[in-house]
């Protein structure tokens, strides 16, 4: 009796599926961004080599070590442990502190602070500083990044209110113009006034 052959089946319709398939998930799916971190690098050819003397009083420090713990140095002698909730309005109280003058002798006459004397002088002079460990969790290290910056968005935010009726988040740099015209010269002018001077001493190692 003859062997009867089983008909042949057609492939060639499922790889055009496949291939639609895979396009249609890699145009549908979202993938995850990194979050990155603001900050203008200095030129390389212009690297000042020299160490920078900072007056005590100007530096605030907070320390996110690899225990998941952020440390706040208040004076050289207190280190105490905070939430993270706590360092965007230590920022906002250090720097808008407005306690003496900037480099050429001129007060903070728009500083809103109390003048403490434990605080900074002026917020050209204030400068915060970040330590962390080798083995610092990434999620504080942004977390602590995140609130630092909030501190002088709001910095900023309340100044433009007070010098020119104007809401923070409406004003919009113009590549268009120049640094000095329209929104621009606002946004000059604010930046000058809060600059962020933020200092990322080398990771310590915190199993020795």
């Amino acid at each position: 009796m003859a062997q009867k052959k089983l008909p042949e089946i057609n492939a060639s319709s499922m790889a055009d599926i496949a291939f639609l398939l895979l396009t249609f998930f890699l145009i549908a799916s979202s993938m995850e961004k990194s979050e990155g971190i603001q900050r203008q690098l200095p030129d390389l050819n212009h690297v000042n080599t020299q160490p920078i003397e900072v007056d005590q009083r100007n530096a605030i420090e907070f320390v996110a070590n690899a225990f998941g713990q952020i440390l706040y140095k208040e004076d050289p002698d207190v280190v105490r442990q905070i939430n993270i909730i706590e360092v965007k309005e230590l920022v906002k109280k250090h720097v808008d502190n407005g306690g003496g003058t900037n480099a050429e002798g001129q007060p903070c006459n728009y500083c809103q602070g109390n003048r403490d004397p434990r605080l900074s002088l002026h917020p050209e002079q204030a400068v915060v500083s970040i330590k962390f460990d080798k083995g610092t969790n990434w999620e504080d290290y942004m977390a602590l990044q995140g609130e630092i910056e909030a501190a002088y968005e709001d910095l900023k935010a309340a100044y433009v209110k007070r010098a020119y009726n104007r809401d923070w988040a409406t004003v919009v740099p113009n590549s268009s113009k120049s640094k000095t015209e329209g929104d621009n010269a606002i946004i000059q002018d604010a930046n000058s006034k809060y600059p962020k001077i933020i200092a990322e001493p080398k990771p310590t190692d915190a199993s020795q």
